[in-house]
């Protein structure tokens, strides 16, 4: 049974990343691949985000994958995901946010740790509930990392958005 009713456990919307690659999406993919070799993942202690560039690093998210029930704490949120969203989730997990897109955002973080490989997805943001912001598209790609080559323990992700 599920214990939280607000879940749809479905599949989530994905695209192939050739669809959304743009030379930054497909650096941070690239870095991602370096760090794994033949693991299915890199841990988070190979993932240094001081590796990225700063733009890039506004723009991802890291959740740590709890268990029991499944859900998704929010370790760091990029500032330009503050700026963009009018909203800061540092530290908090998707359960507490599901009225913010958090259904479909469990989704995508639950795929990634079902199927242990990227994901890719282009969605409308709209908030408008919490801010004034007109809806916006955004395009996400989510990688696993994992401290033991097994289990799916962290996802990271990089968001690119329409300019506004």
């Amino acid at each position: 049974m599920n214990s939280k009713p607000w879940v749809r456990q479905v599949e989530p919307s994905r695209v192939p990343l050739k669809q959304i690659e743009t030379p930054e999406i497909a650096a941070f993919v690239a870095y991602w691949e370096s760090l794994k070799g033949s693991r299915f993942a890199p841990s988070w202690e190979d993932f240094r985000l001081v590796d990225l560039p700063a733009d890039v690093i506004s723009r991802i998210v890291v959740v740590d994958v709890l268990r029991d029930p499944l859900d998704f704490l929010v370790r760091f949120w990029g500032t330009g995901h503050v700026d963009r969203k009018g909203i800061d989730k540092t530290g908090k997990k998707v359960s507490e946010t599901r009225d913010q897109r958090g259904w479909r955002v469990y989704d995508e973080y639950a795929w990634v740790v079902r199927e242990r490989k990227p994901l890719a997805s282009v969605d409308t943001v709209d908030l408008r509930d919490y801010n004034e912001l007109l809806p916006f598209t955004q395009r996400v790609v989510r990688l696993p990392l994992s401290s033991d080559g097994e289990t799916v323990d962290k996802v990271v992700s990089l968001a690119e958005w329409d300019k506004v």
